[in-house]
């Protein structure tokens, strides 16, 4: 079945995982025809955790990027044989399946080598064509290659050995045969005494006999004394030499040599590597070395692309890895719109409201499905965590309302699970500058400006001078690590509902219509929202920055 990911934005926050899982939810009930993933692109920060072990949720799948990989156009299971397998079968394999080659695996399913047309050539061809050739013999496989039966067999499963065909008269047989190593001779003959008398007496390795209907045929014949093997084969002597050569196990012709990828390499290494070689497959074998696939040319030539919904952002900054190579199908978002492109139409939702969670409740309500309690807990949680419990300008009516409804479905006290959901993070001072500035870093391209702004919640900004030095060298650190001209922290306290603004140098800083308490720190009453009031101050500053720029 088609796989589709559900994932937000980079760094994600609460409201990104829970709208994943619970949209994901929602699609695998109504659309039976694909499955639906959620997914993530970060780490969880500590409220999300919290969020998950108490709604007893699973984190969703990390993805570090999405761009194709061998695992996505593998066949799987790969047909495949064990290295006992005679080549008759290796042979019969190829013709039924159409298939170019196989892979030889021991009985742990631990890759050994492949078998080809190239290999099987040069078994039937190669130096073999002016000499009489030696085989790798194994009598397990007599009876799956002739049919037939033994009278007799020694406990030996393999040896080496040539074969001779008793059809000549004895006495030229007699010449021809004193060439030979008794002990290396496999005899294919009919009922010919005297030829069958000589092989017993000089201890061939084995007997094949050809043309027997019962075992009254051989009553003048004594084997008593004979210390090799004897077989009975259904066909004629010609049919039977030609299979019987084909009882050789795999291992006889099998190329150890080959190349192999992993199920987790990017598609572009799998086509390199099939450039580098004459065979048209690669097996794909897993970090034990055990076979889980293979992969073809013919695979390679096919388009294949992840299909994603995202939730919560709709810009490519933003976005997964490899996000250019996926297809998108859909967006459910609550931000501004952002630079996406897609292919072909698709459905997007998105409304000025305080959470994608809300969103995604919404269309719950329009498919007339109630989540059930577990998934109503997440979507308040989102909802809660990006409107700062309802306290942000972004919050409408329709989130109160939201809100409410869920608590109700969830049974649980909205604001008291509210503050439980903030408590869980910590305070300010327990974090790391790395942890603070990073949780909820999200980066924007305007106005030929690249920029990034992280945030972070807060109950005391007073707190905040033990570690203003520390937060200001690692937003310098994510300014050169992500190569942008600014970078910005924003910390608000859900209590007061005022914010403190860090940033980097850069010159159109002095723009900002805040109050600058210190240096690159700036003071913001009643700003809880990086989207709703940051972000429309900085692009405003950015405009009036690049148009006094083009002016001067």
């Amino acid at each position: 079945m088609e796989m589709v990911y559900v994932i937000g934005h980079r760094n994600p926050d609460t409201d990104a995982i829970c709208s994943a899982i619970a949209y994901a939810k929602l699609k695998n009930t109504i659309d039976k025809n694909k499955t639906y993933i959620p997914a993530r692109c970060g780490n969880l920060n500590k409220q999300t955790k919290f969020v998950l072990n108490r709604a007893s949720v699973e984190p969703p799948v990390l993805l570090n990027d999405i761009y194709p990989k061998v695992a996505d156009i593998m066949t799987k299971p790969p047909i495949a044989l064990n290295t006992d397998a005679p080549l008759f079968k290796v042979m019969q394999t190829i013709k039924e399946k159409g298939i170019r080659l196989i892979p030889i695996v021991d009985h742990d399913d631990k890759l050994l080598g492949i078998i080809s047309v190239f290999e099987l050539t040069d078994f039937f061809i190669s130096d073999r064509i002016d000499k009489k050739p030696k085989y790798l013999f194994d009598l397990d496989n007599f009876k799956e290659v002739l049919g037939g039966y033994f009278i007799k067999r020694k406990k030996e499963k393999t040896f080496k050995g040539q074969i001779i065909i008793g059809a000549m008269p004895f006495e030229k047989f007699k010449d021809y045969a004193k060439d030979l190593t008794p002990k290396e001779t496999v005899l294919i003959v009919g009922k010919r005494t005297k030829i069958l008398n000589y092989a017993i007496e000089n201890q061939f390795r084995c007997i094949v006999l050809t043309a027997i209907d019962s075992k009254e045929d051989l009553k003048d014949i004594n084997f008593d004394n004979f210390e090799g093997s004897v077989f009975v084969s259904p066909f004629d002597t010609a049919q039977t030499a030609r299979r019987l050569t084909l009882s050789s196990p795999a291992s006889s012709v099998l190329n150890k040599d080959v190349k192999t990828i992993k199920e987790t390499d990017y598609l572009s290494s799998a086509r390199d590597l099939l450039n580098q070689t004459a065979y048209r497959g690669l097996p794909v074998v897993n970090d034990q070395g055990k076979l889980v696939g293979i992969i073809t040319r013919s695979d390679i030539i096919k388009s294949f692309a992840n299909k994603v919904i995202l939730v919560d952002h709709n810009e490519m900054a933003q976005a997964v890895n490899g996000i250019e190579t996926a297809e998108i199908l859909e967006i459910i978002d609550h931000h501004r719109l952002g630079t996406i492109k897609t292919t072909y139409p698709i459905f997007f939702y998105s409304k000025p409201l305080g959470s994608s969670c809300s969103l995604v409740y919404q269309l719950y309500k329009y498919h007339n499905i109630e989540p059930d309690s577990q998934t109503a807990l997440l979507m308040l949680s989102g909802l809660l965590s990006d409107t700062v419990i309802l306290k942000s300008p972004t919050t409408t009516d329709e989130d109160i309302k939201i809100a409410k409804e869920l608590s109700e479905l969830s049974s649980v006290n909205l604001e008291e699970y509210g503050r439980e959901m903030f408590e869980s993070t910590g305070t300010i001072n327990s974090k790391s500058a790395d942890e603070i500035v990073k949780t909820d870093f999200k980066i924007y391209d305007e106005f030929g400006v690249r920029f990034g702004i992280g945030q972070a919640e807060t109950v005391n900004l007073e707190i905040l001078p033990k570690k203003r030095s520390e937060i200001f060298e690692e937003l310098e650190k994510i300014r050169k690590g992500k190569q942008l001209d600014w970078a910005m922290l924003l910390i608000s306290d859900i209590i007061t509902s005022n914010s403190l603004l860090f940033t980097t140098e850069f010159e159109c800083e002095t723009l900002l219509p805040y109050e600058k308490k210190d240096k690159n720190e700036y003071f913001l009453p009643n700003v809880l929202s990086r989207k709703k009031q940051l972000l429309p101050i900085i692009l405003s500053v950015l405009e009036q920055f690049k148009d006094e720029d083009k002016r001067g």
